[in-house]
């Protein structure tokens, strides 16, 4: 469980019914890329969804599809996954 980007700062946000995530990243490229995200659990729809993206300073709104398969080579919601469990081990979240 290994991404080619370096997360340089987290955001928990476990007050929300789904509990939010915020990470700041360098990517390989050494651009900053900053996504929020929840997981989903909506019929046929279940998994990590962003909520915003920025890239470089320029908003991206919810796309991050163009990174995760370009880059890191997987579906966003696999991405998500695994800063999700990075977070939750950093902040010792029993899932």
């Amino acid at each position: 469980m290994k991404t080619k980007a370096k997360i340089k700062g987290v955001k928990y946000k476990p007050e929300y019914t789904h509990p939010r995530y915020k990470v700041k990243l360098e990517t390989p490229a050494g651009k900053e890329l900053i996504i929020e995200f929840d997981y989903s659990n909506t019929t046929g729809k279940k998994g990590y969804k962003p909520l915003g993206v920025r890239h470089d300073g320029e908003d991206m709104g919810v796309k991050l599809s163009w990174y995760s398969r370009q880059v890191e080579g997987m579906t966003v919601s696999e991405f998500l996954g695994i800063l999700a469990f990075k977070v939750d081990k950093k902040y010792k979240v029993i899932s």
